[in-house]
């Protein structure tokens, strides 16, 4: 009997917990929307919540923890009912697909980029999802072990640099205060490439696209040798 009622005091306590985590992430994930990473702060969270600073330290171990949870947030919102590939699809179709997602999860918070490239796979398990699918539709396609390993890990790291690369770039006003026409006359070909990249509200897609294709024609080349 006494032990029975330890156990659910135990479970008690432990969804208690997990609720008030969940109530943190989503606190850090407000804060994030509005100010990105760099004004996210424990006592920001703390102050949202109307908790005290320290409190946060009973439901995680440190920022990073917390980061690392937000990380998880971002991506298993977004990667809900996502599967390796089926029969029915070409491993090029799915990885494009696959990689396009995690781009746009990390694109829906400023500072997203940041936030899941630096997380750790075993806190960020959808993360470690998102690598085990990629590595299970290649081989399953006929890559072999090593090639599906460098394949997969290029495209995911070309997303995590573009997406950050992308969060990065200068806001129009510092844009502006620059000496834009000196700097491209020092740097012509810069310009130009630059003046490619920029063309169209949907450049950013474009680009990153076109990295990514140029990543799995690479990889056909590898696969076929």
């Amino acid at each position: 009997m006494l032990t029975g009622v330890v156990n659910e005091a135990k479970e008690l306590n432990a969804t208690r917990v997990d609720r008030k985590r969940e109530q943190i992430v989503l606190a850090s994930l407000e804060l994030l929307a509005e100010g990105g990473l760099g004004g996210l702060s424990l006592r920001d969270v703390a102050k949202k919540l109307d908790i005290k600073a320290p409190a946060i330290y009973w439901y995680f171990k440190s920022k990073a923890e917390l980061v690392d949870c937000m990380a998880e947030a971002i991506l298993s919102e977004r990667f809900a009912g996502a599967t390796p590939r089926t029969d029915e699809q070409t491993w090029q179709d799915w990885l494009t697909a696959y990689m396009t997602r995690l781009r746009k999860a990390m694109l829906a918070y400023p500072d997203g980029s940041r936030v899941v490239a630096g997380a750790h796979i075993h806190t960020a398990q959808t993360l470690a999802r998102i690598f085990e699918d990629s590595l299970i539709s290649l081989i399953s396609a006929g890559l072999d072990q090593r090639t599906a390993a460098y394949t997969m890990m290029t495209a995911i790291y070309y997303t995590f640099g573009s997406a950050i690369e992308e969060q990065s770039a200068p806001t129009a006003e510092t844009t502006a205060s620059l000496n834009a026409a000196g700097f491209y006359a020092a740097y012509p070909n810069i310009a130009s490439a630059l003046d490619e990249y920029n063309q169209g509200a949907d450049a950013a897609d474009r680009a990153y696209a076109a990295g990514l294709d140029l990543i799995i024609k690479g990889a056909e080349t590898k696969a076929a040798t």
